[in-house]
This record gives C-alpha cells, sequence and structure tokens, in this order.
C-alpha cells in the first residue's frame, strides 16, 4: 500500500480555519474521489515548530504511487491554489510518498 502524507505548516492564528478546511474540503476531496482506501486521517503534529505556527498532516492510503501521484497532480494542485487564494504564504505544504512494509 502507498500513503500519500500531505503536512501543512500555518500561522497558529489560522489552525482552526485550516483544521477545518483540511476536514471539510482536502480529506472530503480527497475520499469522493475514490482513489483512496478508507478515510484519510487528519492530525496535528505535536512536534515543535517554528514559534507561533501550528503543523497538521493529512494521511491518505492508495493501491499504487501511480494512482496516489494523478489525485495529487490533478485535485491536489487545484486545492493547493485555494489555500493559497485563501492565507498566501502564511500556510504552506509538501507531500510525502510513503509505502507499507
Amino acid at each position: 500500500m502507498v500513503i500519500l502524507n500531505t503536512t501543512f505548516f500555518a500561522e497558529e492564528s489560522l489552525a482552526q480555519q485550516v483544521a477545518t478546511w483540511l476536514a471539510e474540503v482536502y480529506a472530503r476531496s480527497a475520499e469522493e474521489s475514490g482513489i483512496f482506501t478508507g478515510k484519510p486521517e487528519i492530525a496535528r503534529i505535536l512536534s515543535p515548530t517554528e514559534p507561533g505556527a501550528v503543523s497538521f498532516a493529512c494521511r491518505c492510503v492508495c493501491g499504487s504511487v501511480e494512482e496516489a501521484g494523478r489525485w495529487h497532480d490533478s485535485t491536489a494542485s487545484l486545492l493547493k491554489d485555494d489555500v493559497h487564494a485563501r492565507w498566501g504564504s502564511r500556510v504552506v505544504w509538501f507531500t510525502t510518498y510513503m509505502e507499507t512494509l
């Protein structure tokens, strides 16, 4: 199985807005795509970040890296545009592809 893990860094003042957006927009979009198995998992990262910042991760499980990559390069790219339109550089993200051992 392949895990598509996307980590979001946000200004602390935006924490609730970003958490809501992750659940209602990002995770819902991933779930509705039919590509991923199970429900996407959203977690707040407890490790310290920069002062005044908060981090979240969204974990989606998929059958292949190609399928995950297609979703990431199409739908997630549009969602990234949405993040920039809403919050500009106050929220950034990166995605990691992982394989379950």
